[in-house]
């Protein structure tokens, strides 16, 4: 099974499965299924519904062809004419009501509530195509806000803009990838500042706490003028922490916090201003350790004898080890990093090393835009402009009014001016011997290092391969890419537990492969196991030799390791163990793998985010040693790596964990493994070769196997199965824009 984690404090989510805009896709075959909208009639409205006195109300129904057809009667035109006739024929097809408002026949605002009258979504017109939207929870909570610019999307897929009336009317207004995408991109800035701390062994400070709200006070005025001062699109989040509030549980809250709302276009912001220091339990090996505000204070002992204390320092301390570990999850690609707490010179590339993971193949596959400003060697505080500050601290907030400091996320003479900007205040506050302070850019640093090493197509090639090319050569080589994707919550067997994540994990993945890589899609939610095989056999009559699929599968996973000798795959429907002790009604590896390995496709991929996935692999239950070592390719020649593998018959599997279970993560929140896995799909190869495959995702995913966040940690296990060619690998191919 895999586990579903409570939080102490309550959760904070994304969106609701249920919301207006983050409505399911008409994926998988519209024969079979139609989704959409009817205007429903003015005298069928619910009670309910009509005391808030809508202008219209539309109904938005995921039903089968042959609801429809039964449905007829209840409806003329599109207008339903009998909701509780509707309602009976359909069985269940109604999904949510729409309810539009009107000010001078101009729609003003939306919102969406669900068949028990919940509000689940709130979207107000700001202007010509911006929606402000909001969403709640079952406790009328908001629990995530963002503008959405709908021309912006429509545009870059040549697409004539809809008016808003026509937008509504869709049965998806916006996909998960377009709350990604097509955002205004939010600030989320985590500013944490400590003067003084308990304790005899840290001396006090003057600035560190005047620093932090100082930074935060700069950085939500920088991006009100970066937003051209346009109050509707301002979406500004400050976690301002200093003094006694700058607990490890509240820094690594916000964390969390953060990585559970930022989408991929925003910006994410910390800064640390405090004390640190490098501490070794072998007297070999050193780390540097962020101090946050604890209670229990800190003597001289804790910090002279760290064997003695190992146990405290792991509970009281943040590690940059840890601190690296919670950021991986913050999907934001524009990232800023600044501390001056460095306690010595191997500050600066310690704290570089960390955030990359150690690995300039890691962090290119994930193609973070991040900027990294720390001191060469230890932190220092004196007086700047009349005040008691940080010295970066004084070069940074004293930009220039001209300038703006989100331009350093730009490409470009723009970063580099801001850079400028910055570091010429350097010989202004303060004459240093030598530099005191550099701005670290991770995306110039990893092109000079693929051009130095030649870890990248630019040394195979002469030039960088275009998307044009990659795509031209695809065609010639594959066909069409399906994926079957299966995320299960509820359970109606004895003993495996409701779920808060895999349906969550299953849409996001489903949206990625449909929007960024051109899969045709079909999402199974919280269906039975007869309703999955159905469409495992579907593939097998219409895939050709030249196609691709993926089968992913997120919820409760089982093993017997004892009379069976197999894994399992734990459907809506499946009874309980000691009901089915010979699991008749769960799905066995050892059956799916003969029906996917007799699927016409060349390549066939299997993802499980399920307990026991690694189990998927036979030799995990005969102690076999575990053949094929998977590394990323480099010095990749794109084109001829497509032409070489593309034909090569390809059945893989990847796994979250190996024989043991799997962590579903925080409610509302996708599994560590969904988040790694989007982050890689999202970056499309854009930091690497233009392409993802397998062994890209595997490389990512093995460094949550090393965290030291236990409920961050994950075993991911890959492997062949079925009759495969040797040196094959599975591809994804990013569908070229417009």
């Amino acid at each position: 099974m895999r586990f579903s984690l409570k939080e102490i404090t309550p959760a904070v989510v994304i969106l609701l499965i249920s919301s207006i805009f983050f409505s399911k896709p008409s994926w998988g075959n519209p024969g079979f299924r139609i989704q959409g909208t009817y205007v429903l009639e003015s005298s069928q409205y619910p009670s309910a519904l009509k005391k808030c006195n809508p202008s219209a109300i539309y109904i938005i129904f995921d039903v089968t062809g042959a609801g429809i057809s039964a449905a007829k009667a209840f409806f003329h035109s599109d207008t339903i004419i009998n909701l509780k006739g509707f309602i009976d024929s359909t069985k269940g097809g109604l999904k949510a009501y729409r309810l539009i408002f009107e000010s001078k026949n101009i729609i003003d605002s939306v919102w969406q509530v669900d068949t028990k009258y919940r509000i689940t979504d709130k979207a107000f017109s700001i202007g010509e195509g911006l929606l402000r939207i909001f969403a709640y929870d079952s406790t009328s909570k908001i629990i995530d806000q963002f503008v959405y610019n709908y021309v912006q999307k429509f545009k870059e897929n040549d697409k004539a803009t809809p008016t808003l009336r026509s937008l509504l009317r869709q049965s998806e207004v916006y996909s998960i990838s377009d709350r990604n995408r097509y955002a205004a991109g939010a600030a989320w800035v985590l500013s944490v500042g400590i003067d003084k701390y308990d304790g005899n062994a840290i001396p006090n400070f003057a600035a560190c706490q005047s620093d932090a709200i100082s930074y935060n006070t700069f950085f939500k005025d920088q991006y009100s003028k970066f937003m051209g001062g346009n109050s509707s699109l301002i979406y500004y989040n400050e976690y301002l922490l200093f003094g006694e509030a700058a607990t490890k549980e509240a820094i690594l809250t916000a964390l969390k916090n953060i990585a559970a709302r930022a989408a991929s276009n925003d910006y994410f912001i910390f800064n640390f201003s405090g004390f640190s220091s490098l501490i070794s339990f072998d007297s070999v090996n050193y780390a540097t350790y962020f101090f946050p505000f604890d209670k229990k204070g800190y003597s001289n002992d804790f910090l002279k004898n760290s064997v003695k204390h190992i146990s405290e320092i792991n509970e009281q301390l943040i590690s940059l080890k840890v601190l690296q570990e919670y950021i991986q999850l913050i999907q934001a690609k524009n990232q800023l990093f600044i501390s001056e707490a460095g306690p010595s010179e191997k500050f600066r590339s310690e704290f570089i090393r960390t955030l990359m993971q150690n690995s300039p193949l890691v962090a290119s596959l994930l193609n973070k835009n991040r900027v990294i400003i720390v001191p060469n060697k230890i932190g220092m505080e004196g007086t700047c402009g009349g005040q008691k500050k940080g010295y970066i601290n004084y070069f940074v907030t004293s930009l220039d009014s001209s300038k703006n400091i989100y331009n350093i996320f730009n490409e470009g003479n723009s970063a580099n001016e801001i850079a400028y900007e910055i570091k010429k205040k350097e010989s202004v506050c303060a004459r240093f011997s030598y530099e005191y302070f550099d701005i670290f850019f991770e995306r110039k640093f990893l092109q000079q290092y693929r051009e130095i090493f030649g870890d990248g197509e630019n040394q195979t090639r002469g030039f960088k391969v275009k998307e044009k090319e990659i795509q031209e050569t695809v065609n010639s080589l594959t066909g069409k890419h399906y994926a079957l994707v299966v995320g299960t919550n509820n359970y109606n067997g004895k003993g495996w537990s409701k779920l808060s994540n895999p349906v969550k994990d299953a849409r996001a993945v489903a949206d990625e492969l449909s929007n960024s890589y051109g899969f045709e899609v079909q999402l199974l939610e919280d269906k039975p196991m007869d309703s999955i095989y159905k469409a495992i056999m579907g593939y097998y009559r219409i895939a050709k030799p030249n196609d691709q699929l993926v089968i992913y599968f997120a919820g409760h996973g089982d093993v017997d390791d004892e009379l069976l000798d197999d894994g399992f795959i734990v459907c809506s429907d499946s009874r309980s163990v000691e009901d089915d002790p010979v699991r008749n009604t769960y799905i066995p590896y050892n059956k799916l793998q003969k029906m996917l390995n007799n699927i016409p496709a060349r390549q066939v991929l299997v993802l499980l985010d399920v307990c026991h996935g690694g189990t998927f692999d036979q030799k995990a239950f005969n102690k076999e040693k575990r053949e094929g070592e998977y590394n990323n390719i480099t010095n990749r020649n794109v084109l001829q790596f497509l032409k070489d593998k593309l034909p090569l018959r390809t059945r893989k599997f990847l796994s979250s964990v190996g024989s043991e279970p799997a962590f579903d993560g925080k409610a509302g929140r996708n599994s560590p493994f969904a988040t790694q896995l989007l982050q890689v799909l999202q970056a499309k190869g854009s930091g690497s070769n233009g392409i993802v495959t397998l062994s890209d995702i595997n490389a990512v995913l093995q460094t949550l196997s090393m965290s030291e966040t236990a409920t961050l940690k994950i075993s991911p296990h890959m492997a062949d199965f079925g009759n495969v060619d040797a040196f094959s690998e599975f591809i994804f191919i990013p569908v070229e824009k417009k």
